[in-house]
């Protein structure tokens, strides 16, 4: 999850932060007539954070009165400045030159070893499996840290409470949980508190589909290891490699031993390309996991699928949805998956099982074999190469993104979001992400909110004027994974 966005001035209406399943229809509508007669400045509340720059549009002509600024939110389903054709990933591919689309950027050989690189970042992705990560003084003193944090901004008003004396509740159930250490397979979608509360932590004004409490949701075949168990047992703190919180009634396997648990989430895997992959007995296969493989029946592979009552074998016929092992790491692999989730709704922290900024793209890499960190600012300190542009002119940022986007891929990272850079057309550069909502300045009054609320193609223009900026304004780093 993304840096969390902070409210719109004017107080009223959600803020967004960091990215999910019903589609719209390809073509939709681009926007509401009315939105072609306002400036195209526009702020992205993605993943958390404000948007992007790109060309300005004309004002509207002196005589057409213009309307009152909207006191609520309105609902759009494609962004301004994108087009039917941005949506699929052949207008990508066409850009490119021959060849380009299908170069392998990173060889397989090549990921294990930037995975322990990311290792080494500080918040970012571990092996469960490490010794260290259950080690009960240091497991105290992150738990310690966060509860500590988070307190502080409760006492100041910062967050406020969904029930008075949660987060003192949450603070005693901490405090007397107990020190375990065993590893389980998530069976269940399972959502993952930060804090051992669920009745919500807000900043003002309250916006509900914004949990502050909501740290990640654990797709089914996850490996979670259990570290602390509430003397209840209603709640255990769990690592998931890629993020940590906690878990209330979660529906688990039982305890796995690590020697016979390791070498077969080490050993082939059949890796899900969507959400929609299901098991002939009804598992759904989640984007972002991977299933053991211990047989080979024509097109069909038997795997190892999770239950409450352990691991069973369980068989998935090979198609478009499934791939055994890792993807090839291209240009077409990667825009084809990403751009397959659009119109996926959003969730702020998986709120819902879905997804925001990050963790699409930690799904989406996890196809591939990369093991990227949970949140977006950590993101951004990843990959083969990091290009920090936030000193840099706007010309100049978009002259480096066009120069790195013809080494690799490049992820676009401005505090509170992070987005796939896709190429540039007729003067608008564009990319896709996960987002929540934008803002539209609006002449004598706030900035109007635009909810999209899903997986979508956006230029970077988006934000141009208003109180968040446009995306290019906020341009940090640009996350490159190529040779």
């Amino acid at each position: 999850m993304s840096e969390r966005p902070e409210g719109n001035r004017r107080g009223a209406w959600r803020v967004a932060e960091a990215v999910r399943s019903s589609s719209v229809q390809r073509g939709g509508s681009i926007l509401a007539a009315a939105l072609a007669r306002v400036a195209l400045g526009l702020a992205l509340v993605g993943c958390g954070g404000p948007g992007a720059p790109a060309e300005p549009v004309a004002a509207p002509p002196a005589a057409v009165e213009a309307p009152a600024c909207p006191a609520a939110p309105i609902d759009v389903a494609v962004a301004p400045g994108t087009r039917p054709e941005h949506r699929d990933v052949e207008h990508w591919l066409a850009k490119l030159d021959p060849g380009q689309g299908d170069e392998v950027l990173v060889a397989p050989e090549a990921i294990p070893e930037l995975n322990a690189r990311f290792a080494t970042v500080e918040g970012a992705w571990r092996d469960v499996f490490e010794p260290a990560l259950g080690e009960p003084e240091a497991v105290g003193k992150s738990i310690g840290e966060r509860m500590d944090w988070m307190g502080e901004r409760v006492a100041r008003g910062e967050l406020v409470e969904g029930e008075a004396g949660s987060f003192a509740a949450a603070a005693a159930l901490v405090a007397t949980a107990s020190a375990v250490d065993a590893l389980h397979i998530v069976v269940e979608e399972s959502p993952l508190w930060c804090a051992p509360l669920d009745s919500g932590l807000y900043k003002l004004p309250i916006d509900r589909d914004f949990d502050r409490n909501r740290c990640a949701s654990l797709h089914p075949g996850e490996v979670a290891r259990v570290l602390r168990r509430s003397a209840d047992e209603a709640w255990v703190y769990v690592h998931a490699g890629h993020t940590t919180g906690w878990l209330q009634r979660p529906v688990l396997t039982p305890a796995l031993p690590g020697a016979d648990l390791q070498p077969i989430v080490r050993g082939p895997q059949l890796v899900p390309l969507d959400d929609d992959a299901r098991s002939e007995g009804g598992l759904r296969l989640r984007l972002g996991t991977k299933f053991p493989i211990v047989g080979r029946d024509g097109d069909a592979r038997r795997v190892l699928v999770p239950t409450t009552e352990g691991l069973v074998e369980d068989t998935v016929r090979l198609d478009a949805r499934v791939h055994e092992g890792p993807l090839p790491f291209t240009r077409r692999n990667l825009w084809s998956l990403v751009l397959a989730e659009q119109d996926t709704p959003y969730g702020w922290g998986d709120t819902g099982g879905h997804r925001d900024c990050s963790r699409l793209l930690h799904d989406v890499m996890a196809s591939f074999g990369f093991e990227l960190a949970r949140h977006s600012g950590v993101q951004a300190k990843l990959g083969t190469t990091r290009v920090d542009v936030s000193g840099m002119s706007e010309a100049d940022k978009l002259a480096a993104l066009d120069e790195w986007a013809a080494r690799g891929v490049v992820l676009l990272y401005m505090p509170g979001h992070i987005m796939l850079y896709l190429g540039a057309e007729d003067g608008q550069h564009y990319a896709v992400s996960a987002i929540s909502e934008y803002l539209v300045p609006c002449a004598g009054g706030p900035d109007t909110v635009y909810r999209i609320a899903r997986v979508a193609v956006t230029t970077l223009e988006l934000g141009r004027g208003s109180e968040r900026t446009a995306y290019v304004e906020r341009l940090a780093t640009l996350v490159v994974f190529g040779p």
